[in-house]
């Protein structure tokens, strides 16, 4: 099973809460994650444990019958979660081949998580009041906690659902780490010794631009990262356009490295819409037209360095740039901002079977050819290393090695 999930808990200190809506708005904020299922469990004054599993978006969750003061919350590619396990609920980041490996967390969480034999993330809550979080020894799922002074705890997978509620972000999970939180204390343990691998495609993709993963602001992060690909391959151009979200911090460093024009290529028509996570062949040949239309003026004439962060099929690429060349851009020099993407994950992100990754199966001339662009170029491995920092990574979809 492929999941690529952002999940979420928060637990009210007082029953006099209803959370219901913070869960909801919360999962907003974690939507790029995942955003085609979503569900929420909540736990009432009665001790009883309300689920509401749809086939939508998050911002289309229907609400207004769930009150409760503690809750967990999913927005995913999966309508099953959240699941019912013994005396609770549960909501999962990652792969689980069984899901009765996870009937005894509540009861025994150290005990069930020595039966979990691949790396997940998960956050229950139990009809006892519990909030019970774990991240995998690797880090490869990201899990944060903060709250609401003494009035909320809340746990998820980005800071990014506590900034929409008005949360603070207090610190990230570190791998490994079992957290349980009830009314009257926080409790953490270090169950299994870390194995820092971090999943590359969170820094480059799949984050927010305004989130913090493993401890690097993913912004400044994705600037460092335009910087890189400006050293790795000065070309002489017009103007930078990157694809928005994730790609414009790209452009950005690049432009100020290069100094050459950033220009904003695209504007946004309707809701953002990840088309990279679509199992929809129609979405991911015009889904770039459906979320950015180009603006004219931008491109007519110019010679154009085109950034975006990552490339799977090319089907959305190649659209790019076709409509790009409607508009009468003189070149197009692609510049994606990570390493070639060769192999499927087996962690839960979804990348596709090798045989649909355009860069696994053709060589660069061919693949700038078959996009429609003068050149192409990807940010190499040491490139990244030395943007992000460190070399804790797991590289798996780009070297076929992986940690686990």
């Amino acid at each position: 099973m492929i999941l690529m999930a952002g999940i979420l808990g928060i637990l009210a200190f007082d029953d006099v809460w209803n959370v219901s809506r913070f869960l909801y708005y919360g999962l907003i904020g974690l939507q790029h994650r995942g955003y085609s299922k979503s569900g929420i469990a909540i736990l009432n004054k009665q001790r009883n444990i309300f689920t509401k599993l749809e086939n939508v978006a998050p911002e289309d969750l229907e609400i207004k019958d769930l009150n409760g003061w503690a809750g967990i919350g999913y927005a995913g590619i999966r309508n099953s979660y959240p699941i019912t396990i013994d005396n609770g609920a549960i909501v999962v980041d990652g792969m689980i081949d069984d899901n009765n490996v996870l009937n005894h967390v509540i009861r025994e969480p150290e005990n069930a998580i020595d039966d979990i034999k691949k790396p997940i993330s998960f956050i229950a809550i139990s009809k006892d009041g519990q909030l019970i979080a774990y991240r995998d020894e690797l880090g490869l799922k990201p899990l944060s906690i903060g709250g609401f002074g003494f009035d909320l705890a809340v746990i998820s997978s980005e800071p990014t659902s506590m900034f929409v509620i008005g949360a603070e972000f207090k610190r990230e999970i570190n791998p490994g780490e079992l957290v349980i939180v009830d009314k009257y204390h926080i409790e953490s343990k270090q169950v299994r010794i870390p194995r820092k691998s971090y999943c590359t495609i969170e820094y480059v993709y799949q984050a927010r631009i305004d989130s913090m993963i493993n401890e690097r602001e993913i912004y400044d992060l994705r600037v460092k990262i335009g910087e890189e690909l400006a050293l790795e391959y000065p070309i002489n151009a017009d103007s930078v356009i990157g694809v928005p979200e994730t790609a414009l911090p790209f452009a950005i460093g690049y432009s100020k490295k290069l100094n050459i024009p950033l220009d904003l290529g695209f504007t946004r028509t309707g809701s953002p819409i990840r088309t990279m996570l679509s199992s929809d062949a129609f979405l991911k040949i015009v889904g770039v037209q459906l979320k950015l239309n180009p603006i004219k003026s931008a491109v007519k004439g110019k010679r154009i360095i085109l950034i975006d962060d990552s490339m799977v099929t090319g089907t959305t690429l190649k659209n790019t740039i076709f409509n790009l060349r409607k508009l009468g851009a003189k070149e197009i020099h692609v510049l994606i901002g990570s390493p070639k993407l060769v192999s499927q994950c087996p962690y839960g992100v979804e990348v596709p079977d090798e045989k649909e990754l355009i860069s696994a199966n053709l060589n660069d001339e061919t693949i700038a050819r078959v996009l429609g662009a003068d050149s192409i170029h990807w940010l190499s491995i040491e490139g990244l290393f030395k943007a992000i920092g460190h070399r804790d990574l797991c590289l798996g979809c780009m070297t076929k090695k992986y940690p686990w």
